[in-house]
């Protein structure tokens, strides 16, 4: 367990997601580190609609997912009460991180394009044809449930990128592997539970 007041930063990589639990550590070093019990006791009693318990307080700051919105404001507002009187605005404040919340969460419903597909995009016609159907099998891969599916896909994006980049390359050899194991898991039999 860490010392009081001083909460685990998340690993999460640049971006809208890291800028917004960034702010928060920010805002909570700003008002002199409170420990999570005495977030928690601002807040409220357990019996209160905006009491915020510890795990919820670690969980909003030091999970490298997007929180729930209402809970971070939430935090934002109890951690505003610790700021000396009129030093912060709590509309202000409680506005920029909503707007950072927002930002946060269009990121993560549409994410970026990978460092591959962002690196095959900076190349001609045949090679932006191939970073799209790349960027494409990496997105069935997280929504398509049929295995056959993303193994086509990932068969198409190795096909596709033998000739251009030759059968060696990276991405040739990892559309195969992806296109291997979407087909081995397709093989699988069902286990007696999902029956």
């Amino acid at each position: 367990m860490g010392r009081p007041g001083i909460l685990k930063r998340p690993q999460i990589n640049v971006g809208p997601l890291n800028v917004l639990i960034e702010s928060l550590h920010d805002l909570h070093l700003q008002v002199g580190r409170p420990s999570l019990s005495k977030i928690s006791a601002k807040s409220g009693k357990k019996t209160d609609d905006g009491y915020l318990g510890t795990s919820t307080i670690s969980y909003v700051m030091s999970e490298p997912r997007l929180p729930d919105s209402h809970k971070m404001q939430r935090l934002v507002a109890v951690l505003v009460e610790f700021a000396p009187a009129g030093s912060m605005n709590l509309d202000e404040t409680t506005m920029r991180f909503i707007e950072r919340w927002k930002t946060a969460a269009k990121a993560e419903a549409d994410p970026l394009p990978s460092p591959r597909v962002q690196d095959l995009l900076k190349t001609g016609n045949a090679y932006l044809r191939l970073a799209e159907q790349y960027q494409r099998a990496e997105r069935m891969a997280g929504r398509v449930f049929v295995e056959r599916t993303i193994a086509n896909q990932w068969t198409y994006v190795a096909d596709l990128s033998a000739p251009l980049l030759g059968d060696e390359h990276p991405v040739a050899a990892e559309a195969r592997a992806r296109a291997n194991m979407a087909v081995a898991a397709d093989q699988c039999p069902a286990s007696p539970a999902s029956k």
